[in-house]
């Protein structure tokens, strides 16, 4: 039987979320580091996002979009949860993304369900699906 540290493993799933979902100040390749190869990303207006190279655009993106605030970095995740055999999780919460626009700051609020698995003992992002609520 697999010895399996859930506290250890729900705290690192936190802090990869923090750094990877929320802070998007980390260059690029850090940010795919945190990636498993079959990622994908289900945004709540648009199509299913896959593939290395389209999720780096995607993160280009992210990183060069001046946000004022992408949620909370102290407390990350509402709820973290860890199969009994320790390799599949997930976590879910709510999200507020403020950023500059055009008029001023614009604002999105909304839910979140990220997607990890475990890959050589470590825990990868898998996918994500949000959506937004007006």
């Amino acid at each position: 039987m697999v010895n399996i540290d859930l506290e250890a493993d729900k705290k690192k799933l936190k802090e990869i979320h923090v750094k990877m979902l929320l802070d998007h100040k980390t260059d690029i390749d850090t940010e795919m580091s945190y990636m498993a190869d079959d990622s994908f990303v289900i945004p709540p207006i648009g199509p299913l996002i896959t593939g290395e190279d389209t999720i780096r655009e995607v993160l280009k993106h992210m990183v060069k979009t001046e946000v004022v605030s992408m949620g909370d970095r102290q407390h990350g995740p509402s709820k973290v949860w860890i199969s009994k055999s320790g390799d599949l999780a997930y976590d879910q919460g709510k999200f507020k993304i403020s950023r500059n626009g055009p008029e001023g700051i614009v604002e999105e609020k909304g839910y979140y369900v990220t997607l990890y698995k475990k890959v050589d003992d470590q825990w990868k992002f898998v996918g994500q699906i949000w959506n937004n609520l007006k």
